[in-house]
């Protein structure tokens, strides 16, 4: 007969060590402090120091800025959001979990902004049914077929815009067309837009002849072209 029990869990950082890892991010910024800021912090100048994440999810982050005395009102990032760059972030999102992104996913700070600046909206469903229209707009055209005047073979522009990125990824499910590799299952893989044939070769950007590779195989075939 099996016995069972409850483990208990054992935080990595005590609340008072996350408090004081975002003391230390806002002296350093005059008193200022945001969840970008802090990330920022951690990836440029201290790698130990929690993740945003954890701070949110083991003390909330509004309330550990009240914790250490940041003024909410004062120190906050309280520029004016526009829509479009709201969905560029549910792109950024999207593409970055290769699926869908959820309030959670909000709560955890991946995102750049927090889920109160999407209720411009009315709600997360309404802005990811925004994203869709957006997206799937029949009246853009994801391509410009102007006349390059370094070169009149090409149509179309070699920047690939967000739009036209996200429906190469969707179609390809968010994985890597050679080694199927994905963020949703691996967090380190970043996924590229690449030309099958090249730009440098005439190839156009249309999404007949643009593919999803993972950085890896995208660097790894730019060695034999």
């Amino acid at each position: 007969m099996n016995n069972y029990k409850i483990t208990k869990l054992v935080r990595s950082h005590t609340d008072d060590e996350l408090l004081g890892y975002l003391k230390r991010v806002a002296d350093a910024n005059d008193g200022r402090i945001t969840q970008s800021i802090y990330a920022e912090y951690r990836k440029s100048v201290d790698p130990t120091i929690a993740e945003v994440s954890t701070i949110c999810r083991q003390i909330g982050w509004n309330k550990a800025l009240t914790l250490i005395g940041v003024d909410l009102n004062k120190y906050q990032d309280n520029k004016k959001v526009t829509k479009e760059e709201l969905l560029e972030e549910i792109f950024r999102l999207w593409t970055l979990l290769g699926r869908q992104p959820t309030t959670t996913d909000l709560k955890k700070g991946l995102s750049k902004y927090s889920r109160n600046r999407f209720n411009i909206f009315g709600s997360w469903k309404v802005a990811l049914n925004k994203f869709i229209e957006w997206i799937n707009n029949e009246d853009f055209v994801p391509t410009i077929p102007i006349a390059i005047e370094q070169n009149e073979k090409h149509k179309t522009n070699r920047d690939i815009n967000l739009r036209l990125r996200f429906k190469v990824m969707q179609r390809d499910n968010f994985k890597c067309c050679i080694c199927g590799v994905s963020p949703a299952t691996d967090s380190r893989v970043i996924l590229h837009i690449d030309h099958i044939i090249p730009w440098s070769k005439y190839g156009e950007s249309t999404m007949e002849n643009l593919q999803t590779l993972c950085q890896k195989c995208n660097l790894g075939k730019s060695d034999f072209l």
